[in-house]
């Protein structure tokens, strides 16, 4: 089957097993916690469904090995983003976890939308990335800067970078959904890229504004990783700060945000961070973030498959 079709297909069962997987997280009460900090708008959206990820990257992984060569660089990728989802999927579990706590011992006593700590995240990450990147350079034969110790720390970092970018990105309805989606049309070549991209959008029926269903860490940490091993296995990780732009700038501005914040005894640069954040508390609409979003990563993408086009 062709990627079209592949894709096609994936889209049809990625909007049947979100739809099927919202019923169950409503029956489980598996609601998403929301930061007391946040904004005020965002309090609204407690409640909500979440870990819809467990959907999409289901069908996707499902159809991109029926689909794709069964070969040794499928496997890698598709352990990859197992890998990532399942630990976004422990973060998310503890969240949930923390908020039912909260109900029997009062929100005093544990902050309900804190999920595994940062720095356990951070090891585990560089675990999964350090092992994919040994691959990429020892088997798959990826050269960057020509030392193989110095390519595995390097694709180390941006597998890293790219799972905390896409999950920092995962903040108002259909903004990360749709981005990777729009950056997944780069890798339509992969059966397992066109796969997930397919299943994203119909996951994406739910999680649209306003949404019904949030893709939590299991959907964002594991797109993430597929975003970031694609461009690496096909020898694009030099493209990727520019077709993922707008989770780079996400990322980034919590990293400036914590830093000015320390320099400065309290100070902050933005009024929140991630940057989304910062631009909603400036006064812009949901629907207008998102919308301009896109339409900056359709631009990037856009370009950047005119310029492999072009070499």
């Amino acid at each position: 089957m062709n990627a079209l079709g592949v894709t096609g297909l994936a889209a049809l069962l990625g909007l049947l097993a979100s739809g099927a997987y919202l019923q169950l997280a409503r029956r489980a009460g598996w609601g998403k916690p929301v930061r007391a900090d946040g904004p005020r708008a965002h309090l609204g959206k407690a409640g909500t469904p979440t870990m819809g990820g467990i959907a999409f990257l289901t069908v996707g992984l499902l159809l991109g090995l029926a689909f794709g060569p069964r070969d040794a660089d499928l496997v890698a990728l598709m352990l990859l983003v197992a890998a990532a989802a399942g630990l976004g999927l422990a973060d998310d579990l503890t969240s949930l976890r923390r908020a039912r706590r909260a109900v029997v011992e009062g929100p005093s006593a544990v902050e309900t939308a804190t999920g595994v700590l940062a720095r356990h995240r951070l090891v585990v990450q560089g675990l999964i990335g350090a092992t994919f990147a040994a691959y990429a350079v020892a088997q798959a034969g990826v050269q960057v800067f020509g030392p193989a110790w110095l390519d595995i720390v390097f694709l180390t970092l941006v597998l890293v970078g790219s799972v905390n970018a896409f999950n920092f990105t995962d903040g108002l309805d259909g903004l990360c959904a749709g981005i990777a989606a729009i950056v997944l049309l780069a890798f339509l070549g992969s059966p397992l890229g066109a796969a997930v991209l397919g299943a994203l959008l119909g996951f994406l029926w739910y999680n649209a504004h306003p949404a019904r269903l949030f893709m939590g860490g299991v959907g964002s940490e594991g797109l993430g990783a597929l975003v970031a091993g694609l461009a690496i296995l096909g020898g694009q990780v030099w493209w990727l700060p520019l077709l993922a732009l707008v989770p780079v700038l996400e990322v980034l501005s919590v990293i400036v945000q914590v830093v000015y914040f320390r320099a400065t005894d309290g100070k902050r640069l933005l009024r929140m961070a991630p940057l989304h954040h910062h631009l909603e508390l400036s006064g812009w609409p949901e629907t207008r973030i998102v919308t301009r979003l896109w339409l900056v990563t359709a631009a990037l993408v856009a370009l950047t498959a005119a310029s492999w086009g072009g070499a």
